[in-house]
């Protein structure tokens, strides 16, 4: 079902959707078996080596306590897994 849905999306936006996912939700679905999805893995413990051992991943959100100059409050801190020339070309 997950596949037939990223799919869909895919068709109408021109771009195939990223997935956000916590290690529990990830495991409990076996998304690792999703073709050709990216993933923004969720892991504050551990790096997602640990966490999510062989998957590969696009963004890495390792705090939900970070601090941001001019917000006042916690947030959410995530990492890209590139360099700046491959952000540019993924946000393409």
């Amino acid at each position: 079902e997950a596949t037939v849905f990223l799919d869909m999306l895919e068709r109408h936006y021109g771009k195939r959707p990223l997935v956000y996912t916590t290690p529990d939700f990830y495991w409990d679905t076996a998304l690792g078996q999703l073709p050709r999805t990216q993933f923004w893995l969720r892991s504050v413990a551990a790096h997602p080596s640990e966490r999510y051992p062989g998957e590969g991943w696009a963004f890495w959100q390792y705090t939900g306590t970070g601090i941001v100059p001019g917000i006042a409050r916690p947030v959410d801190v995530n990492a890209f897994a590139g360099s700046p020339a491959q952000w540019a070309k993924w946000i393409e």
